[in-house]
């Protein structure tokens, strides 16, 4: 996969070394020497230029890019980067940084995903490009569990939670709506832009992701 990490700062960094080993990197950032900090055994490119210049998203591979993370230091520009990346260059999976959460539910209407600032903000960041649709939050000591967050698909809007959470193997635990947390049950009704938090067998975590793999097809 080819992956683009606007910002060098902690985050970025800790995500280009978690995927440097497995998938196609490069770096942005406006200061040379921030890339210093990827260190000697980082594997990827690195691009020296202002987050929000176009030309320097094309000499980092933006047009055949599968995946961008903006994570500089500024919420507005992540949001304007990620919205340049999958509107103008059609990126498919593109992740944005906000420091602010109280800002989420403004980018979460423009259709961005988002991640808030947190110690283990680069590992969730991973998960969203690598794994889009079904994102693991936690997991239990036998593993047999785990705790999963996804953005419900356009088409499962109007429809009953229960029509698609497969039976006996989810259970929804929280919906974020318009920047408030929801109680769901499984006859709650989906609306568009709903992120869905829940628990899940590794069976029904697998049903779940093909079921979403489905409906992002149709998309």
């Amino acid at each position: 996969m080819n992956v683009i990490i606007v910002g060098c700062g902690r985050v970025g960094v800790e995500l280009a070394h978690t995927l440097h080993k497995e998938h196609v990197v490069t770096v942005i950032d406006k200061k040379g020497g921030a890339f210093d900090q990827l260190g000697l055994d980082y594997l990827g490119r690195t691009v020296q230029g202002e987050a929000l210049d176009r030309k320097a998203l094309q000499r980092a591979g933006v047009e055949t890019a599968d995946a961008l993370a903006a994570v500089t230091s500024s919420d507005n520009v992540n949001a304007i980067v990620a919205r340049i990346a999958r509107e103008v260059f059609k990126v498919k999976r593109v992740v944005a940084r906000v420091y602010k959460p109280s800002r989420a539910p403004i980018y979460e209407k423009l259709d961005l995903q988002t991640v808030s600032s947190s110690s283990w903000a680069a590992q969730r960041i991973k998960q969203m490009m690598t794994h889009p649709g079904l994102t693991s939050l936690s997991i239990t000591a036998e593993g047999e569990v785990q705790y999963y967050e996804m953005k419900a698909p356009k088409s499962w809007a109007g429809e009953r939670l229960s029509k698609f959470l497969p039976e006996r193997n989810a259970i929804p635990a929280i919906i974020f709506r318009n920047g408030e947390n929801l109680l769901p049950t499984p006859e709650t009704i989906v609306e568009d832009g709903d992120i869905l938090q829940l628990s899940a067998t590794t069976d029904g975590a697998m049903t779940l992701r093909n079921l979403i793999h489905t409906e992002q097809g149709k998309e």
